[in-house]
């Protein structure tokens, strides 16, 4: 005050509590955006509907002018009949029939007119699906003793190989219990239980061990999948967190890393105990210069170093602008708009059936017109938004992403957002909600050997219940490991052909009934 600084003072003060009620204010946006019930669709129609603002009137006649000018330039949408479309529709024919006849009853089987006996002369077919509930059984093996008459021999027939000998599980069981695991993400205590309400006591100790050794059985066939997955192409990733249950950690619980790499319809869960960029390294070896779409993460910078590509992913640049659209604001929804075309092309390019250079070509016909008014709108606002508001930031992605997200011109091979990798991962995000975590780091290996199989199985519309019912019988009953190429679901439909995705799971493999 002796120096007169006190207007100073005072405005650094009433600074300060600016500054505090502008973080007060963004915190209390962001808790109202994770707890609001709203669904989950960043679709652009769907966000304008959500926003209840004071002046929503501007907002539907700005909504309705943009829809109308996009209507006018766009061509004409195909119509699909949506499978929940009303009517009961047809099944297909190669599923298997269960006549069930319904009779009319005798007291009408008179005529009314003569009184004289009527007759059948038709059946109303009236087609539904129905279920025939499982039955767990003891199946009792008869293992056959031969004697020599004339001496003391005697000899009796080996016990046939299965996954865990001498184990007092069949392999069809432990298969099923594996699917049911890792396809219906059934924890192995659930499955227990389940089995305990149909009769039969079986330890949960027993049946994860039994899992466990299934998994190691079909480790080969994973590591062909992963060499497949390697190889030369287009690669994508992402990455989640696994939960590791150790002793040795600090609270017995520890975060490993699950990659999620695809490459074509190659499909690789790798696990590391880390997610940095030496787990990176380890999954693609020496060769670092390849194209590898993923999102903004740091972890994978080191490829550009090397002389590979990163395209980025335009799911993850719109999200932002997203989470403030939900805020109610007008600029952010703007930004929707300009990036909705651009989906809109890509939808339209896959309607028609294009190849890689025909996807190029309509890019750069059409897709950089729109990139080049996102980047003007980019550079416009960015002048006048503060970098640390949500705003701010989700204009500060586009603007450092900027090269990596205009990759997707000049090759039709890179898509435009990194979405396959993230509904991969899904498989193993519902998994984790139901059996929680994984038993150190071999827990997790074997979870990434068996989401690589059945995601493998599915992109090539194999059927991933039936593959492992066949894969597991041919490698127990000896398939010699040179030929087991053979095995991978790109191949195995020669061979078995019944294993094509949609037709009847066959029955499981049972082993010989005794004579």
């Amino acid at each position: 005050m002796r120096a007169l600084k006190f207007v100073e003072l005072v405005v650094a003060v009433v600074g300060l509590i600016g500054r505090m009620r502008d973080i007060n204010l963004e915190l209390t946006k962001r808790v109202a955006h994770l707890t609001r019930k709203r669904p989950r669709s960043e679709n652009l129609e769907r966000l304008e509907r959500q926003l209840a603002l004071s002046f929503a009137g501007f907002v539907g006649a700005v909504a309705s002018a943009t829809s109308s000018d996009q209507a006018s330039s766009a061509p004409p949408k195909i119509r699909r009949r949506s499978p929940h479309a009303g009517g009961r529709g047809s099944f297909p024919a190669e599923m298997e029939r269960l006549k069930v006849v319904n009779p009319i009853p005798p007291g009408q089987r008179t005529c009314p007119i003569c009184g004289g006996p009527m007759k059948t002369i038709s059946h109303k077919i009236c087609e539904r699906i129905t279920v025939i509930p499982a039955k767990i059984v003891v199946e009792q093996r008869l293992d056959e003793t031969i004697a020599c008459p004339n001496d003391d021999t005697i000899i009796t027939a080996p016990p046939p190989p299965a996954i865990v000998e001498r184990g007092k599980l069949t392999d069809a069981l432990i298969v099923e219990a594996t699917c049911d695991k890792y396809l219906d993400h059934q924890p192995i205590e659930r499955q227990c239980q389940r089995f305990a309400r149909a009769g039969a006591e079986i330890a949960p100790q027993t049946l994860g061990r039994s899992v466990g050794a299934h998994l190691d059985l079909l480790a080969p066939v994973a590591k062909l999948i992963v060499e497949q997955t390697r190889g030369p192409g287009l690669l994508g990733t992402d990455a989640t967190s696994i939960p590791i249950l150790d002793p040795d950690a600090d609270d017995g619980i520890r975060s490993g890393t699950m990659w999620c790499w695809t490459n074509a319809r190659w499909v690789t869960f790798f696990y590391a105990r880390n997610g940095d960029s030496d787990s990176v390294r380890r999954f693609l070896g020496e060769d670092l210069a390849r194209t590898v779409q993923c999102d903004g993460t740091q972890v994978t910078t080191f490829l550009e170093r090397a002389g590979g590509k990163r395209p980025g992913c335009w799911s993850h640049g719109r999200r932002r602008f997203v989470e403030c659209a939900r805020g109610g604001d007008q600029i952010a929804l703007s930004a929707l708009r300009l990036i909705a075309p651009l989906f809109a092309i890509e939808r339209e390019s896959k309607l028609a059936g294009d190849n890689a250079e025909q996807r190029r070509a309509r890019r750069n016909e059409q897709s950089r017109a729109v990139l080049d008014q996102i980047k003007r709108f980019v550079d416009e606002q960015r002048a006048v938004v503060p970098p640390k508001t949500g705003l701010g930031q989700a204009l500060g992605y586009l603007h450092r992403q900027w090269p990596r997200l205009i990759l997707f011109l000049d090759d039709g091979n890179i898509e435009l957002t990194n979405n396959e990798r993230e509904r991969e991962l899904r498989r193993l995000v519902l998994g984790r909600k139901n059996w929680l975590f994984t038993w150190l780091d071999d827990g997790g290996e074997r979870t990434g050997n068996i989401l690589t199989i059945v995601a493998t199985c599915i992109a090539h519309d194999v059927n991933p219940r039936a593959y492992l019912h066949v894969i597991t019988k041919l490698i127990v009953h000896g398939w010699p490991q040179a030929k087991i190429r053979e095995l991978l679901p790109d191949r195995i439909l020669v061979s078995h052909p019944e294993l094509q995705l949609g037709l009847p799971t066959p029955d499981p493999p049972l082993l010989p009934a005794p004579v």
